[in-house]
């Protein structure tokens, strides 16, 4: 990847736009005018990019002295990436469990092998997952969706692109196709208002992501679609000199509606008990992740206890398993080879692919439901066999 950084570099963007604001500054205008003065092609360089209703929050949070705020923070956070190892961990099959709890500590690394990189860069991305991975481990097994949702909501306020996690109750609850789609709406709708509250503000918002763009162009990828599979796509039509926003969006929308319709076939027979809880929520969850359009280091960070635990089910079907090996050796090839991001969607891509796999392998093995998605036995008639 792109070497190592400093605990908390990430973070640092947060505080120095908490700086600005005590100071009076627009954290968008002292940002693009630092930038100028940066050699953005000899390294990444972050910088707020955040929309302007959180500017609001920072200035409250910036009421809190600096060292508890910090401390606070952190604490925060851990809890966050806590909270994402036990939502794996409560996704995983009795006997699988027994085997994280040996390779747990050690599952952080997949499948990017960065811990100082990602893992404690301090991006608000880790405890918004967190919460809303314990939240769904909550939906799925009580059918209560409400903290999901806000979860979503409030992590959407930082980054938009997490509306598109509302997928999860929408095929692992029961009857949330209303609610999830109340959500999204309120979510695009708090992105959309703030246009008419701070229009200056909002323009410099939208200023400063183009030119984050541009940035994450020097850099080596493309910042809006990440190491999405149109992300990858984009960075390689960019690096050879062709136009790459028409290839790329169009890519994103067919293999995005391609994935739905999976998603949305396999909920269905999960909500009549024909999949058990615990094979579906890890491929429910990379897939979700995989319909995102802005994919990082911290969105695959997210994901590497399901993809571990689909390495551990690829492994023992014939088929499943060169799907796994080939991704598996992909990545590692672009990795070694320094194709930034494509060892990320490769590892992701074939994980799930050999996720659904098994999943339509054993529904020709389960004709008739065993269990409710939520554990409890079907109530049989007696003329039922």
């Amino acid at each position: 990847m792109t070497g190592f950084f400093p605990v908390g570099w990430d973070l640092t963007v947060i505080q120095q736009a908490m700086k600005d604001l005590r100071g009076g500054l627009d954290p968008y205008a002292v940002e693009l005018a630092r930038i100028a003065n940066v050699d953005t092609t000899a390294h990444a360089y972050n910088f707020y990019v955040y929309p302007p209703i959180t500017l609001k929050l920072l200035q409250v949070a910036s009421s809190v002295p600096a060292i508890p705020g910090y401390a606070l923070y952190w604490l925060v956070y851990a809890a966050g990436f806590a909270c994402q190892l036990w939502a794996g961990f409560h996704s995983a099959h009795p006997g699988e469990r027994r085997v994280l709890r040996y390779f747990l500590p050690l599952v952080m690394f997949f499948p990017g092998l960065m811990p100082n990189e990602v893992i404690l860069s301090g991006n608000l991305a880790i405890p918004v997952y967190g919460a809303v991975f314990a939240a769904s481990v909550w939906g799925w097994k009580k059918d209560q969706w409400l903290w999901f949702h806000i979860a979503v909501l409030a992590g959407s306020l930082f980054k938009p692109p997490f509306l598109v996690l509302l997928a999860i109750p929408l095929f692992a609850g029961k009857a949330q196709t209303v609610k999830s789609m109340a959500a999204a709406v309120a979510g695009l709708s708090l992105f959309a208002v703030q246009r008419l509250l701070w229009p200056a503000a909002f323009l410099e918002y939208m200023h400063a992501v183009q030119v984050e763009n541009v940035v994450g162009n020097s850099a080596g990828h493309l910042w809006s679609l990440g190491f999405s599979a149109a992300g990858v796509l984009a960075a390689h039509l960019q690096a050879v000199g062709k136009a790459y926003a028409l290839p790329a969006g169009l890519f994103l929308l067919a293999y995005d509606s391609l994935l739905f319709v999976a998603l949305a076939f396999l909920g269905w027979h999960y909500r009549r008990g024909r999949i058990e809880p615990h094979s579906w929520m890890p491929v429910l969850w990379l897939g979700t992740l995989l319909m995102n359009p802005h994919i990082l280091q911290y969105d695959a960070l997210a994901a590497t206890v399901p993809m571990f635990l689909l390495v551990l089910r690829g492994w023992k079907d014939a088929t499943a398993r060169w799907i796994v090996g080939a991704g598996l050796v992909g990545a590692a090839v672009a990795f070694a080879a320094n194709h930034d991001g494509l060892e990320i969607s490769l590892a992701m891509w074939s994980l799930l692919l050999s996720g659904l796999l098994l999943l339509r392998k054993n529904l020709s093995l389960a004709p008739t439901p065993a269990t409710t998605p939520f554990g409890k036995p079907v109530k049989r008639s007696l003329s039922s066999p």
